[in-house]
């Protein structure tokens, strides 16, 4: 899947998907940043999405785009649905407050 790439500048709610709502089209908007070049790499991302500890805009995003890799080559038996709702709950907060580190 190529990836739509998304700058976190560039970010507006209506793009990001409703926590409260059905989960369908979180994985396309996951990939609107590319976790493991921004990460440097496989084991940097996973690292940070598997602490769970992400603090900034940035690593919220990187940490729901591991979660898309997880889903996708887990064939969906590693979907956390809370921890992404969490996750997606965070970016919202972080864009509506223009922190967008």
């Amino acid at each position: 899947m190529p990836l739509h790439l998304i700058p976190n500048e560039q970010l507006v709610l209506k793009l990001i998907p409703d926590p409260e709502a059905e989960l369908w089209g979180w994985e396309r908007f996951a990939h609107t940043i590319n976790g493991y070049e921004v990460m440097g790499g496989f084991e940097p991302c996973a690292e940070l999405a598997n602490r769970g500890t992400p603090k900034t805009l940035t690593e919220l995003r990187c940490c729901l785009f591991f979660e898309a890799r997880r889903e996708r080559h887990s064939g969906g038996m590693s979907t956390n649905e809370d921890w992404i709702r969490e996750l997606l709950r965070a970016i919202r907060r972080k864009v509506e407050a223009c922190e967008l580190d």
